[in-house]
């Protein structure tokens, strides 16, 4: 009997743990369908283009850069752009992973501008919000920066915060922090670029 019991209570603590855990999709069926045909309608576009609503964009020099805002329905916009580039059917499973793993988290991609191979691996980043100042989650910068014209080195990477105490219409401001090449001593100590979004315009 004793045994039963047991056995009982450790199934109820396994199933209502997994309930509790249950991880809800951060947008509707019907925004997961727009986004679908968003994606597959403009999947000839480049990623510049695809992504230029939910960018800002500073332009292409020292010291300054791009932030995109992947929100859910762009995430589900750009699964199904690649898998209609591919000729592939978009896989719905992909698709809710996708959405459940970003539903706690403010996701961008950057680009930023330096004047070193090595200045990407300097960056730091924090979201300002009512005056706050957020840590990543996760952040990455590419260690080599890509060499374009100008003398401009160009690093790439992606950044995460918890979207915990952040409303969904708040504005908030993404900080981007990186050293300039120590011999040059005219130039500022440390670079800032700002992006500020407001997240109520952004679908």
């Amino acid at each position: 009997m004793k045994v039963k019991l047991v056995f009982s209570v450790m199934i109820f603590l396994i199933t209502g743990c997994a309930k509790n855990k249950e991880v809800k999709i951060p947008i509707s069926p019907e925004e997961i369908k727009e986004a679908i045909n968003y994606g597959e309608k403009n999947a000839s576009l480049t990623f510049t283009e695809f992504t230029k609503d939910w960018t800002i964009d500073y332009g292409y020099e020292y010291g300054k850069g791009k932030a995109t805002l992947i929100t859910p329905f762009l995430r589900v916009a750009l699964l199904a752009k690649n898998a209609k580039e591919k000729n592939q059917k978009l896989d719905m499973k992909i698709v809710n992973l996708a959405l459940k793993d970003m539903s706690d988290k403010i996701i961008f991609r950057v680009t930023i501008y330096g004047d070193y191979p090595t200045f990407g691996k300097t960056a730091k980043f924090y979201l300002e919000y009512n005056g706050k100042k957020i840590n990543p989650i996760s952040s990455y910068t590419s260690f080599y920066s890509q060499f374009a014209r100008d003398y401009t080195h160009i690093s790439e990477g992606e950044v995460k915060f918890s979207n915990k105490e952040i409303p969904k219409d708040a504005k908030v401001k993404l900080l981007v922090f990186y050293l300039p090449y120590e011999a040059e001593k005219e130039k500022p100590k440390e670079t800032i670029c700002t992006f500020e979004f407001d997240l109520s315009k952004y679908r």
